[in-house]
């Protein structure tokens, strides 16, 4: 059954602040890799989107001769639980190999996708039905926004009352767009959107993007993000009012806190120093020691929002790649999913 929107909630900017600093981890295996091993050093998670009991991963592939982007589809999980991503599957624009991060709104998702991770000038914004996901089956792209620069952040929600419309976000670096929709139903070749409202100087640069959408009409936008080196994980929240002379205004923000080292990174780690020499293995520790910040959980990777009821919402962060363990050894850990708040089926 289609659903046409995400949970309205009560109070967004209480939510914001009931996010619990401490978080969990899940872990998935990962029967289909989403990039070759060589593929690992420039492809890695992008976005994370939460539709009923499932989350879409979309993930880049940026190998040489590659030819599309990735996403996977995987259960939502209880808090430490272990899964199975239960499929793979290639993105829709044939040459265009960076899909972005996402945001689910009721059935549909609205995705970022570029031909590379240097596309500086053309870009999409695709609309999706993700119906077909809850069976582990392909999701349809019902249309798309053309742009004339990159895409980074993408965030999706639908005004409140009858006839609202869908507002969708999408920032590349400080250039942050606002969409609204001509219709206030989605279908296959009927996506028309205007933009209304465009800034050069949004602050969150790289942040992965949510809208949301209050129960007296208000609209509110989260942002996630990191440094490149993936330390400093911030969020933070801004209130829209596109009747506004100043339409975009920060409320609040706050580091989150990662806990500790993915299980995947020390497990890759003790197979790397298996059998080794002491040469080899003080250099392996010396280039883990560099590589370990780079590689863990945090929101310059994969990074979604999850509203979980009217009064509350689920962060995630996602390592930055999938790694291969569970077609190696016997642990089935191949990446971990930091969550900040319960993970109910929205």
């Amino acid at each position: 059954m289609m659903i046409p929107s995400n949970l309205e909630m009560h109070d967004v900017l209480a939510a914001f602040h009931a996010v619990p600093d401490a978080a969990t981890r899940n872990y998935y295996a990962c029967p289909v890799d989403p990039t070759s091993p060589g593929g690992m050093v420039l492809s890695h998670f992008k976005g994370i989107a939460a539709y009923a009991d499932k989350l879409i991963f979309t993930h880049t592939d940026l190998e040489s001769g590659a030819t599309c982007g990735k996403y996977l589809i995987a259960d939502r999980l209880g808090a430490g639980a272990d899964g199975t991503i239960a499929a793979t599957y290639d993105t829709d624009e044939q040459g265009w190999c960076h899909p972005c991060s996402s945001q689910a709104c009721g059935s549909f998702m609205a995705m970022g996708i570029q031909p590379t991770e240097t596309s500086g000038d053309q870009s999409v914004i695709q609309i999706c039905d993700l119906q077909a996901t809850l069976r582990n089956e392909p999701m349809q792209v019902l249309g798309s926004i053309a742009r004339t620069e990159g895409i980074n952040g993408v965030g999706m929600t639908k005004e409140a009352g009858p006839g609202g419309r869908y507002i969708v976000a999408g920032v590349n670096g400080n250039s942050l767009t606002l969409y609204r929709s001509r219709s206030d139903t989605l279908q296959y070749g009927q996506i028309l959107f205007d933009a209304v409202y465009h800034t050069s100087t949004f602050a969150e640069s790289g942040a992965g993007l949510a809208l949301v959408t209050q129960t007296d009409g208000r609209i509110f936008m989260f942002t996630l993000n990191a440094d490149d080196d993936g330390s400093n994980n911030l969020m933070c929240l801004y209130s829209i009012d596109l009747a506004a002379g100043l339409p975009l205004s920060k409320l609040d923000h706050r580091i989150m806190p990662v806990p500790g080292v993915s299980q995947s990174l020390t497990d890759v780690l003790s197979y790397l120093l298996n059998d080794q020499t002491p040469l080899a293995n003080a250099i392996i520790l010396i280039l883990w020691a560099l590589a370990e910040t780079y590689m863990n959980s945090s929101f310059r990777w994969g990074k979604g929002l999850a509203i979980t009821s009217p009064d509350t919402v689920t962060v995630y962060a996602s390592d930055r790649n999938v790694l291969p363990l569970s077609q190696l050894t016997p642990t089935r850990q191949d990446f971990s999913l930091v969550v900040w708040g319960g993970q109910d089926a929205s």
